[in-house]
């Protein structure tokens, strides 16, 4: 039996069964519809569903890296899944912007015991999961219409989200009032620009060029992808306590001398350089009216500064 939602006590007109049902089903047929037709541009795919509000494409070229990238954070946690505690009794978790649901489902399988949610603006998940894990395709910029007391969460799980939401401390404020007594949040994510150890920047780096314009891109769309930096003061605003700050590092490339880092910064290379069309194309084309055959040209000086091991380029975690 499903537990009984606030709004069930208010009296419904009987009449309207049979149209409103046929309505309802119409309804959801062509959301459905319009959320798997996808966005094409410039030959990469994105989200249809809230169209616009994410600049990352969705096709399978993404979809790798994103599998990738997760290999990379768990390569950078020593193994884990995440670094926060668990509640002795987990039941709940959600997983913000899940991707291709590869965390959610590695999580699901390590803890059976848990419901685990992921959410993404993509429908992009395979349909083979654990049966404790299943997606939903919905905008967590939106109010959450989960059950406060019913549905809440013992881990809200949020990694490499940065420049997703406009307003994140209504994200938090609305993560706190979810979220069970004791329950965690966490947060896995960039900071923006890339950064240098030492003065191997070149003069005029094409690398720190790019980094530039994806921040004043980022931040004219308002949805700047140097957020991380205010996730600490913004969770304690929220009401978290206890906010624990952990900082990582991913070289660009190989040039570490430290077999570890060595090997992150061979990882680091494999997700980005060969997805910078991804990461460029929309906020290039949109917001600073590029053409593709421009934004390509200038990728390719990019693309070599984050191959050059001489450069020694890292991007803080």
């Amino acid at each position: 039996m499903a537990a009984p939602h606030p709004n069930d006590d208010i009296d419904a007109d009987s009449s309207l069964g049979d149209c409103d049902d046929i309505d309802d089903l119409s309804s959801t047929v062509s959301i459905n519809s319009s959320i798997l037709a996808h966005r094409h541009e410039n030959g990469r795919r994105y989200h249809a569903y809230k169209d616009g509000t994410y600049l990352g494409p969705n096709d399978v070229p993404e979809q790798d890296r994103l599998d990738l990238q997760h290999h990379l954070f768990t390569l950078t946690f020593e193994g884990k899944l995440h670094l926060c505690p668990l509640p002795t009794s987990l039941h709940r978790v959600l997983d913000v912007g899940t991707g291709t649901g590869i965390w959610a489902i590695d999580f699901g399988d390590s803890h059976p015991e848990a419901e685990v949610l992921g959410i993404d603006l993509s429908p992009i998940q395979p349909g083979s999961v654990p049966p404790n894990v299943s997606f939903q395709v919905d905008d967590l910029e939106e109010e959450w219409t989960f059950r406060e007391g019913v549905e809440d969460f013992d881990l809200v799980y949020v990694r490499m989200m940065t420049s997703s939401f406009a307003d994140w401390e209504r994200f938090f404020k609305q993560s706190f009032r979810h979220m069970k007594p004791g329950g965690y949040i966490e947060m896995a994510d960039i900071c923006f620009p890339v950064e240098f150890v030492d003065d191997s920047m070149p003069v005029d780096s094409a690398l720190k060029k790019w980094a530039g314009l994806i921040l004043d891109g980022t931040r004219t769309i308002g949805r700047p992808i140097d957020s991380a930096k205010k996730y600490k003061e913004q969770l304690e605003k929220a009401g978290f306590v206890n906010v624990v700050e952990q900082k990582f590092t991913w070289p660009q490339n190989r040039w570490p001398k430290e077999k570890k880092m060595k090997e992150i910064g061979a990882w680091s290379l494999e997700n980005m350089a060969p997805s910078l069309e991804g990461f460029s194309m929309a906020l290039f084309t949109r917001v600073f009216n590029w053409t593709k055959e421009e934004v390509e040209l200038f990728l390719v000086d990019v693309r070599k500064e984050m191959k050059d091991t001489k450069i020694h380029a890292y991007w803080p975690m």
